[in-house]
């Protein structure tokens, strides 16, 4: 009803009322009493309606001011890919509102201070000879890593994982064959291919895992909930302290132990997981690993007639699977436990004419602010051609634990030790000098969380480190130990600094 309605009522009423006062003979009074009545009843109608109109108004503006609110929202959200969001998560991400398309950006960087020594009298140097004015230790600068690592989803339903990794142990000539290693062993002369340079012929520039600064790159995509299968240059995923990545160990490096075993490098193939509740695990077919120059990742052809079998399983006993992405435990964090079971089988070029397989079993423990590890592993190598056709075994185990003092600083120890079934100058029975034995006490300050951390291990080898390493598979010059291997004799002291800074 309108307003000039209802007081067109109002009115008629009043009228009405008047005329009937007049006929009743009343007197003038009540009509004007009636009429005032009438008047204070149409203004309050007046002012509801106004209100009325007021709040109206009111929302009609609220309703436009929505409006633009969402189209502006509209546009923005084309504008960046459907919703697309950007930020900081375990490194630095851009992807889609539905997470089903993304990129993720980490990096790493490593400087460290080392100084080293060895007490005995024919200790060379790495890369003098000999002793350096009648001493034998050494101190430097390095950069030991500086890397790029890009990962993420592509649909929701493949992914890929690839990483930079400069570093001065990364050289196409970085690792010798096994006749060079026998040869050096039996004390004759090392046979470098070609255009080495002089200081890979006197130890420097040696022990990486790579033949290039591409460290790893593969593409993969998801099967189902449960399987993934992923092909390229990857790790082989056998032992958990290669697994875990360098920017996410509790130590300054991995252990010479860890580097030692044949499965503990970079290849290129196909690899199967599988992740469940409790339960995960991986089976690989690869190139194998040959010791030449880290030709598992050359050419196809340069491969010859090398491949390898590596797989693992893992059940969590206790946590979940991301504590156990990284070595240590943070304060405040959930009690974890971890057991794991790896093994392998690869063969060799055929001018190698060597077959190695090896069992690995490890078991972590993580609780709040404190942590402890321990790993033990056995290999054979059937038979070793390049060292006087002699099958060996190897094996050795590692522990460690570490344990927070407050919120930034951190202390950690470690004992490694290997018998590599083999001692200087063929003998198969192991000289005592060749097995290798360290124990290593370090710290860590936390300068900004995990991201950035300083820190400082002292390592004694109580015999000489350079068999294990120079046999090894590969990376043993990441640790910072000498690896001449005409030291026979003599325990090495190393002392390592390190800033880290990764995100």
């Amino acid at each position: 009803m309108s307003f000039a309605t209802k007081a067109g009522i109002v009115l008629g009423a009043a009228a009405f009322s008047g005329m009937a006062v007049a006929n009743t003979g009343n007197t003038s009074n009540d009509l004007q009493s009636r009429l005032e009545a009438a008047e204070a009843k149409i203004a309050e109608m007046s002012a509801q309606q106004n209100g009325d109109w007021i709040t109206e108004e009111r929302s009609e503006q609220i309703r436009g001011i929505v409006q633009d609110v969402l189209a502006d929202a509209d546009t923005r959200a084309s504008l960046q890919g459907s919703g697309a969001t950007s930020g900081y998560n375990n490194g630095f991400f851009i992807q889609s509102a539905d997470g089903k398309w993304s990129v993720k950006i980490n990096g790493l960087f490593q400087e460290r201070l080392n100084y080293g020594g060895q007490s005995s009298s024919a200790g060379n140097i790495p890369g003098t000879g000999g002793a350096v004015n009648g001493k034998h230790n050494a101190y430097g600068f390095e950069s030991t890593r500086a890397a790029l690592n890009f990962s993420g989803e592509l649909a929701g339903k493949a992914f890929y994982n690839a990483r930079l990794d400069w570093s001065p142990y990364n050289t196409s000539n970085g690792t010798l064959n096994t006749q060079d290693v026998a040869d050096a062993i039996a004390g004759g002369p090392v046979v470098l291919p070609p255009g080495t340079p002089a200081t890979i012929a006197t130890g420097q520039g040696t022990g990486g895992l790579s033949n290039s600064p591409l460290m790893w790159a593969y593409g993969g995509w998801h099967i189902d909930e449960n399987w993934s299968a992923q092909v390229g240059r990857q790790k082989m995923d056998v032992m958990r302290g290669f697994i875990v990545n360098a920017e996410d160990q509790q130590a300054i490096e991995r252990s010479s132990y860890n580097y030692y075993w044949a499965t503990s490098q970079i290849t290129n193939g196909i690899k199967i997981n599988g992740v469940w509740d409790q339960f995960r695990m991986n089976a690989m077919l690869s190139n194998g690993a040959t010791n030449a120059a880290n030709g598992g990742n050359q050419t196809w052809e340069a491969n010859a007639h090398g491949w390898g079998a590596t797989g693992r399983m893992e059940w969590l006993l206790q946590g979940d699977w991301s504590q156990f992405d990284r070595i240590g435990s943070s304060k405040g964090e959930t009690s974890g436990m971890l057991l794991g079971v790896g093994g392998g089988y690869l063969k060799n070029q055929d001018s190698d004419g060597q077959s190695n397989w090896l069992g690995s079993v490890d078991l972590s423990y993580e609780a709040d602010g404190w942590n402890a590890y321990g790993s033990a592993t056995y290999g054979r190598n059937e038979p070793a051609a390049a060292l006087a056709g002699t099958t060996r075994n190897s094996y050795g185990f590692e522990a460690g634990a570490g344990m927070y003092m407050n919120d930034n600083n951190e202390l950690y120890a470690r004992w490694q030790w290997l018998s590599p079934g083999v001692g200087v100058g063929n003998n198969f029975n192991g000289d005592p000098s060749s097995k290798l034995n360290i124990a290593t006490i370090g710290w860590n300050y936390y300068i900004a969380g995990p991201n950035t951390k300083l820190s400082a291990d002292f390592n004694w080898c109580f015999s000489d480190p350079s068999l294990v390493n120079t046999l090894g598979a590969g990376g043993g010059g990441y640790t910072g130990w000498w690896n001449n291997t005409s030291q026979s004799t003599g325990s090495q002291m190393l002392l390592r600094t390190q800033l880290q800074v990764s995100f």
